[in-house]
């Protein structure tokens, strides 16, 4: 066995049982149990998840994000967003005119993500028709109709093993040109 899949092996055993401890919030984020959809107009911030990740609301409304983490996010998107952090029970609001499709995401944790689809969905989809807003109301209870965020699974082994297999291919890329190197000298 070379080094390099000693060295592999040796971080799998280490980090799996550490996988299995961690919950989503902590594992690094991304929405774990797959999309949700919903309909009213608040996404709540939870286990490092958009709650629903698909929701669906008319031209002229307005949607209101809350963190209910306990740590920051942000909301990402195209002309339009919440490109600061949003601490833990901070709500962001944007309002969409037009019909279409608008995409965003928490650049904070990978795979965290979702979607407003505004109307038929059909259409531009652009910053331009998204209004930003002070939020300066109080919080309206929860009014999201979807499904509870799922645990992580094992979503979470497969990303611990994809992670060790890619660390062992990278030592093993950087032994081969090490010999390649030292054959040449």
């Amino acid at each position: 066995m070379t080094r390099a899949m000693r060295v592999a092996t040796a971080i799998t055993i280490a980090v799996l049982p550490l996988v299995g401890a961690a919950g989503p919030a902590r594992a690094g984020g991304g929405c774990h149990g797959g999309a949700t959809q919903g309909t009213g107009t608040t996404i709540r911030i939870v286990d490092a998840c958009f709650t629903p990740t698909i929701l669906h609301v008319n031209p002229g409304q307005t949607v209101t994000w809350i963190n209910e983490d306990t740590f920051p996010h942000n909301i990402t998107a195209n002309g339009w967003g919440h490109f600061d952090d949003l601490q833990p029970k901070d709500p962001f609001a944007a309002t969409f005119a037009r019909d279409g499709l608008y995409p965003f995401a928490c650049t904070l944790h990978p795979g965290m993500s979702g979607v407003i689809v505004v109307g038929s969905g059909e259409g531009p989809g652009s910053g331009s028709a998204v209004e930003v807003t002070p939020f300066d109301v109080a919080i309206p209870p929860s009014d999201v109709a979807n499904d509870p965020p799922a645990g992580s699974g094992g979503r979470m082994t497969a990303a611990a093993v994809g992670l060790a297999l890619g660390l062992a291919g990278g030592l093993g890329v950087a032994e081969v040109r090490r010999r390649k190197a030292a054959a040449t000298r």
